[in-house]
């Protein structure tokens, strides 16, 4: 997911000024995510359709690793819970997991929720453990070098006939990094109409702070490295794109 609320902004400030509460922090960020979901400006719709219409073809059940797995609202929508054997999500959110509980109600003792980061729960997770790593929304926060080093640890922990699914924000190919935000957030200020003008500056400073997004074939080459391979593009909506990666 895309930690809006992680960011210093000036909307933020405001709010903790106002109210001195991080939890009212996260609840006015997060209502602000779940307008962007609801008015599918990111094609969460289109993305999660193309990856549960995939997930429905893979056979028996799946031990899942969810990486910035948010509330896990969209993978308990793109998975039905008598496919899951065992799932693990993580996100550095701690309100966002009180949501996830909810929404894998169904899943019982199979859910197991961590309030870590990425890197370090993929780093100890045991070597060919999981059928199905995803993650939504939370690769391009990192670095270059750590993803490098994510596609690695994710290879490890997949089993031999496991699948890696990613969606998130890729740059156009060629496109520079200022280019791309400038058309992000040109896009934005012209079609995210529903939220309010003090919304949209929150996330664009966000994009511009915290958004190292790649074009697909640099994580392919990075996904190459790490030994997955025959990448296959499941949804592209403008940036916004869902690919699959196996061993």
């Amino acid at each position: 997911m895309q930690n809006w609320q992680s960011v210093n902004s000036t909307r933020q400030g405001e709010l903790l000024e106002a109210a001195a509460d991080p939890i009212e922090v996260f609840r006015a960020d997060w209502r602000t995510y779940q307008t962007v979901i609801r008015e599918n400006y990111m094609f969460h719709r289109e993305i999660s359709g193309a990856i549960g219409r995939m997930l429905r073809q893979l056979p028996g059940t799946l031990s899942v690793l969810d990486l910035g797995c948010g509330d896990a609202c969209q993978i308990s929508e793109m998975l039905d819970p008598g496919q899951i054997a065992e799932y693990c999500g993580c996100d550095l959110s701690a309100q966002a997991l009180e949501a996830a509980q909810h929404h894998l109600a169904p899943l019982g003792n199979r859910a197991r929720l961590l309030c870590r980061d990425m890197l370090t729960v993929l780093r100890e997770a045991p070597g060919e453990q999981y059928d199905m790593v995803y993650s939504s929304y939370a690769l391009h926060h990192l670095p270059r070098e750590e993803k490098q080093e994510f596609f690695i640890e994710c290879r490890r922990t997949l089993r031999q006939d496991g699948v890696l699914v990613i969606a998130d924000i890729m740059r156009d190919e060629g496109q520079s990094v200022p280019e791309y935000y400038d058309r992000y957030i040109e896009k934005m200020d012209a079609e995210w109409t529903v939220l309010s003008g003090i919304e949209r500056v929150s996330i664009q400073e966000h994009i511009r702070s915290c958004d190292f997004s790649e074009p697909p074939s640099r994580l392919q080459s990075m996904a190459e490295q790490a030994g997955l391979l025959n990448p296959v593009r499941l949804e592209k909506r403008t940036w916004h794109q869902a690919w699959c990666y196996r061993p």
